[in-house]
């Protein structure tokens, strides 16, 4: 059977570090070295290397378990481009809660993260040292940015020359009622999902069965100059997201991530998953990211059957979602 034309617009792995970049965690691990336990699986990775003509990175990992009791993963740098670090509990009981605390610290304040959340990482705003300080159960961390490859300038190191751009100075708002200048940045609560309208319905919907959760959600309301993204749980059952094949003037990107109850297949996604790209139906067997280019008709987003909860997401390169975008021809 011939291979369908989109299913390159379908990422199931992530990428391989370079030599260099290699090198540079090992230099890093000798100045400041790390005493930690945590245990983690790279899961995937999206950028214009792996799908060309991508406007999306993202790196995604589980972490499984362990803490870091000194030193740090990450250290402090900007962006020329906004950035979501993002963190998802994997609690069916409790999805807004961790089980897990993240030491973050942006611009010159530290935060400890122990909900589920959205960081969102203007251009400009210095942000980092990251570390995870405690994780008891699986945590889904990824970082995200409306940008076809990952750059950054760390303090102290100019940046590469391949920067397309100057990175633009970021003011800190004024203090809010508690006296952090950041914590508006971090986000824990999902925004309501916009109606469809009656075009947009089918005529006769499929009753869905699935017990869900909305986790956390951002766009350029409840952050100026963030990008829209949802993160919904789909713990059993069945449902469609969108049943009507639609298009966005906006890119957008679909994630579908297996629940890691076994880390032997951590990669597996339980039930019946299919994206439908252009009229092509694509079932989704592993955890994958769906890189869907503004105008290509989508959907519908199709969860029957589910067993094993599965993560999904849906984030595009604009400030809001909306489906009153150009429909299909």
């Amino acid at each position: 059977m011939p291979e369908l034309k989109y299913a390159k617009n379908i990422v199931t792995d992530t990428r391989e570090y370079t030599p260099e970049e290699i090198a540079r965690m090992q230099e890093m691990m000798k100045e400041h070295p790390i005493e930690s336990t945590i245990k983690l699986l790279r899961l995937l990775w999206m950028d214009d290397d792996k799908v060309k003509g991508s406007s999306f990175y993202m790196e995604c990992i589980w972490l499984w378990e362990g803490k870091t009791t000194s030193g740090t993963t990450e250290e402090p740098h900007v962006h020329d481009f906004d950035e979501v670090i993002g963190f998802i509990s994997s609690d069916p009981d409790n999805p807004k809660e961790l089980d897990a605390r993240m030491e973050i610290i942006l611009g010159d304040e530290t935060h400890f993260l122990t909900k589920s959340c959205l960081v969102h990482v203007p251009a400009g705003m210095k942000h980092c040292p990251l570390t995870f300080r405690e994780v008891n159960r699986p945590v889904f961390f990824f970082t995200l940015a409306p940008i076809s490859r990952y750059g950054r300038t760390s303090e102290g190191i100019k940046p590469p020359q391949t920067t397309a751009k100057k990175t633009p100075v970021f003011v800190p708002p004024p203090p809010d009622k508690s006296g952090s200048r950041y914590a508006r940045y971090i986000l824990t609560e999902p925004r309501p999902h916009a109606p469809s309208s009656p075009a947009d319905r089918p005529p006769t919907p499929p009753r869905p069965t699935a017990k869900a959760t909305q986790v956390v959600s951002l766009d350029g309301e409840v952050s100026p100059g963030g990008f829209y993204i949802d993160f919904v749980w789909i713990w059993s059952g069945n449902m469609t997201m969108s049943p009507q094949p639609h298009a966005h003037d906006f890119d957008e990107m679909i994630g579908i991530i297996g629940y890691p109850a076994d880390r032997d297949n951590p990669r597996a996604v339980g039930g019946d998953v299919s994206v439908t790209l252009a009229g092509e139906k694509h079932d989704i067997e592993k955890s994958a990211l769906i890189y869907v280019p503004r105008n290509l008709p989508h959907c519908p987003l199709d969860f029957k059957n589910i067993t094993k909860p599965v993560l999904v997401f849906t984030l595009g390169n604009t400030p809001k979602w909306d489906l009153s975008q150009p429909k299909p021809r």
